[in-house]
């Protein structure tokens, strides 16, 4: 009697094992790396960014400062901060790909939509980032590698809102006696955490007032109401 042939179905199952295994490493991989840029946000914040080291970052986040070394130099952990804290995304992720950058072209039909969905998205956004972002921005005074990223990331920003301000544009929801640089650099001001700062942090206004200070900035300064 001839034994049956396994080896396909051995084959099969230990493929099947190897990629969940694979997947499994993956995804502990990402929450590791999720709590390690959770945690360094939150020292940044709390601590500026001198105050910050390997060692307590590691802590916080509950792993080895071995593993914390892994994930960058400090000031990667910074930049992945920032945009973990704002859009949400990975350094670099485009904002119309990130749930919140959607939102600001979900269901607008006018300037006055399109203003106030904006400055709903940048209070969050703000709000997230803010003690993150005062931390880069303190640290690069003294620091000329921390004044390079805080000059890429203002230019990462102007990228993206430009980007905003172009798709306003094809609706006709733009100033005609502005330039794009022009109104790209009012957005970048209205939309600054430096801003957010002084009427949330320093003058104690809510979320609401906030926002409606916003979206009348953006509809005096940017939009065409017309």
């Amino acid at each position: 009697m001839v034994s049956p042939d396994t080896s396909d179905v051995l084959t099969t199952s230990e493929s099947s094992t190897r990629t969940y295994v694979s997947e499994l490493r993956q995804q502990q991989a990402a929450a590791t790396r999720e709590r390690v840029v959770q945690a360094a946000a939150e020292l940044f914040a709390e601590k500026g960014y001198a105050g910050t080291t390997m060692p307590a970052i590691a802590r916080r986040a509950r792993v080895s400062t071995e593993t914390v070394q892994n994930h960058g130099p400090k000031i990667q952990l910074l930049r992945a901060a920032i945009a973990a804290s704002s859009f949400g995304g990975a350094p670099g992720t485009p904002v119309g790909d990130t749930e919140l950058g959607r939102q600001l072209v979900a269901e607008v039909d006018t300037p006055v939509a399109a203003a106030r969905a904006g400055a709903v998205v940048m209070a969050t956004v703000n709000g997230g980032a803010h003690g993150v972002w005062m931390a880069l921005s303190e640290a690069s005074r003294s620091d000329p590698a921390l004044a390079d990223e805080l000059r890429a990331l203002t230019e990462e920003i102007a990228d993206q809102i430009r980007l905003t301000l172009q798709g306003w544009a094809q609706r006709g929801w733009l100033r005609a006696d502005l330039s794009m640089e022009t109104m790209v650099q009012r957005t970048a001001a209205i939309g600054s955490v430096e801003l957010w700062d002084r009427v949330v942090r320093a003058e104690g206004r809510d979320a609401t007032e906030y926002v409606d200070l916003i979206a009348g900035m953006l509809l005096d300064l940017v939009a065409d109401r017309a």
